[in-house]
């Protein structure tokens, strides 16, 4: 099974709860991006274009994508390799994650043999999977771990040294041989500064002046620092449903970022609260911050405030559709065409993790019957 071999095999479309008006004090562009992270193609139109647009939902870098965003300046079209935002309308607000109805995704599965049985375990996983945080949301995570847990640990040189020198899939070779020279320069801040993109000057600035580390963190873009704290966050809600679907006597598993996770399709409706600095949602997580080696969650010189809030157990993909193709790019294979709807926030990623391990917990149960 592979997805994501083009751009175009995974198409994801926000839905807004409303329609764009006529007038208002803030411009909405709906952006369409193929080969751009949402903060990175943002950062871009910023720096080159100076126009500031806030998005609503964080987009996929390897898919083609279309969401919205709102500014105060107003422009027809932007244009670039890779990207076209247009101006839509008008609304009185910016607008966030809360004004998405749904995300709507148009996938293509390649390289099945048995696209059969991969079908009739979307189906089943449709009508409630577990909603787990996937891989996207874990960017930060090295093979050390992750970035967020050494900060609220106290470690900020060796999170900053891992964030500015570990190489990902995906990198191009100017970030490599940037994370390379950064790697090879580390504590010649003068240097540093000069080399580093713009927007962590800042950082390096600070260790230049005093050499503290988590002071230097207070630095960073807020945006960035924002979703590396929040991987944490994610991260252990994805270990709470674990243990609950554990209890539960799950016995089908997926593997997201490193971790082997329970799972299970249900039609129950109930929500975990993500972690907080608050008394109730830490009882819950006390055996992870115990495990984990986290004593407090808050960090003076990063101003960062942990706020729990409710996230579906289970959701559903709405409105399925699975239609059975040959598959052009793998000779004598089969493919998916699948298209369904998620809440915003639910990845559809984790969907096809999960029909994929139900299909294979299915092949191996029929391997036993038959004993084969």
């Amino acid at each position: 099974m592979k997805i994501k071999v083009k751009p175009e095999d995974f198409i994801v479309r926000e839905k807004l709860k409303f329609a764009p008006a006529r007038k208002g004090k803030y411009v909405i562009y709906r952006i369409e991006k193929r080969g751009w992270g949402t903060l990175e193609l943002l950062s871009h139109v910023k720096l080159k274009y100076r126009v500031e647009i806030k998005h609503a939902g964080l987009k996929d870098k390897n898919a083609f994508t279309v969401q919205y965003g709102t500014s105060l300046q107003d422009y027809p079209v932007i244009k670039g390799d890779g990207f076209l935002i247009q101006k839509v309308g008008y609304w009185w607000v910016e607008i966030g994650p809360s004004d998405i109805e749904e995300n709507l995704f148009t996938i293509r599965i390649r390289d099945l043999e048995d696209a059969e049985a991969l079908a009739r375990a979307l189906e089943e996983a449709s009508a409630g999977f577990p909603n787990y945080f996937d891989e996207q949301r874990f960017g930060s995570k090295t093979s050390e771990g992750l970035i967020g847990e050494m900060l609220l640990r106290g470690e900020g040189e060796r999170a900053l040294f891992l964030y500015m020198t570990n190489l990902r899939r995906g990198d191009g070779p100017r970030i490599r041989d940037l994370k390379r020279f950064v790697r090879d320069h580390w504590r010649q801040w003068e240097v540093l500064e000069e080399v580093v993109p713009p927007l962590y000057r800042p950082v390096f600035r600070s260790l230049r002046k005093d050499g503290d580390f988590l002071r230097a963190w207070g630095h960073f873009p807020r945006n960035l620092l924002s979703i590396i704290l929040s991987a944490v966050q994610s991260y252990y809600w994805n270990m709470l449903l674990d243990r609950n679907l554990k209890e539960r006597g799950a016995h089908c598993f997926v593997r997201i970022a490193g971790e082997r996770l329970a799972c299970e399709i249900s039609r129950d409706r109930f929500s975990l609260p993500t972690l907080g600095n608050d008394e109730v949602s830490q009882s819950l997580y006390r055996w992870i911050l115990e495990e984990r080696g986290i004593e407090k969650l808050r960090v003076r010189e990063l101003d960062f405030k942990f706020r729990s809030r409710p996230r579906e157990a289970f959701v559903g993909a709405r409105d399925l559709k699975v239609q059975e193709m040959g598959d052009e790019l793998h000779p004598g294979k089969k493919s998916l065409l699948v298209n369904f709807a998620l809440p915003p926030g639910s990845y559809a990623t984790t969907f096809l993790k999960v029909a994929e391990a139900l299909r294979k917990k299915g092949e191996n149960k029929k391997s036993r019957a038959t004993g084969i």
